[in-house]
């Protein structure tokens, strides 16, 4: 026969009871998190003179300031927590405490590499942190902590290092894209044989777009990566821009007025000098009714390779500079 009334109540009764028993508990602690996340934004907000800061005479200057706040912060943290917890009566308080102020720092840094880290996201701290100190008081407190669910709070922050990752890198790609898409001028990029694409940018300031083509041998973190590569500047044409007399182009971020260039095939010019680097040779071509400067010409860059890399401009989609490509 089924549960009467009477039973089926007084189950649900003692399931009700059983939750208050376990989360109970864990109120007064996610109150203090949720304080400490309210100061910690009301300090994050308060109008800091970061420029004194960091141009004082004191030792290490911005580096030393950067590094202080890595050590004091979840010191201090971690002691006005305890001192809250004491007076919200959570006993033993040195223990949330202590564990709280670990895993607010971790929530913070998961939180940051999960694509977080804007002004508009700082908003979610207190909710953020008083997680953090509810799941400390949830395995640290006795009569409700446990060696299992010690267990599980380290495999849940096992589990959130490659998600974050993954978050992050997404909404990196995202941003990226977003920007490419908002570009003031087209997309312009040459067919990648031998090369490879970094650091697309597109200028919203400057009305320009800009990478590097490296030939795939040299690797991005080399220092001498401009000097091996090619610089691409894709630009509004200047106002001063009357070839073969005069050449005036945008060079990443700065006007440079190479003075005569050669024709070489239509819309397309050639000079070589030393406005870049010794030995620079300098391909423009005008397309889309924009200017496109190629910048290359050192060891491992041959003219040839400038030339068929103007030959081969066209009109890219955003993706064509996010993901793997040459």
């Amino acid at each position: 026969m089924g549960a009467t009334v009477e039973e089926r109540a007084g189950s649900g009764a003692g399931r009700a009871q059983s939750a208050r028993a376990v989360l109970g508990p864990l109120a007064r602690p996610a109150g203090v998190g949720a304080l400490l996340g309210a100061l910690w934004l009301l300090v994050a907000v308060l109008p800091w003179d970061f420029d004194d800061l960091c141009h004082s005479d004191e030792a290490w200057g911005c580096l030393g300031f950067g590094l202080l706040m890595l050590a004091v912060v979840p010191l201090v943290t971690t002691l006005v927590g305890w001192v809250l917890l004491r007076v919200a009566g959570v006993r033993p308080a040195w223990r949330v405490a202590a564990l709280g102020g670990v895993l607010a720092l971790s929530a913070e840094y998961l939180f940051s590499r999960a694509g977080g880290g804007s002004l508009l996201a700082s908003y979610a701290m207190p909710l953020l942190i008083a997680a953090a100190y509810a799941a400390a008081a949830a395995v640290a407190l006795p009569g409700i902590g446990s060696l299992r669910r010690w267990g599980v709070l380290a495999a849940a922050l096992l589990l959130m290092w490659p998600l974050t990752g993954a978050l992050g890198e997404r909404s990196i790609s995202q941003y990226a894209e977003r920007q490419l898409a908002a570009s003031k001028v087209p997309l312009l990029a040459p067919e990648l044989h031998g090369y490879r694409l970094y650091f697309p940018d597109a200028s919203s300031y400057k009305g320009t777009f800009d990478y590097l083509l490296l030939p795939r041998p040299v690797e991005a973190s080399a220092a001498d990566r401009e000097a091996r590569g090619v610089r691409v500047t894709v630009a509004p044409q200047a106002a001063g821009f009357a070839p073969p007399d005069v050449c005036e182009v945008d060079s990443n971020g700065a006007r440079v007025d190479t003075g005569p260039c050669e024709q070489v095939a239509p819309d397309t010019w050639r000079w070589s000098g030393s406005g870049s680097g010794s030995g620079s040779i300098h391909y423009i071509a005008r397309r889309e009714g924009v200017i496109v400067l190629l910048t290359g010409g050192g060891p491992t860059v041959s003219d040839e390779d400038l030339r068929a890399m103007a030959r081969s401009l066209t009109v890219r989609k955003p993706a064509f500079f996010l993901g793997p490509n040459g």
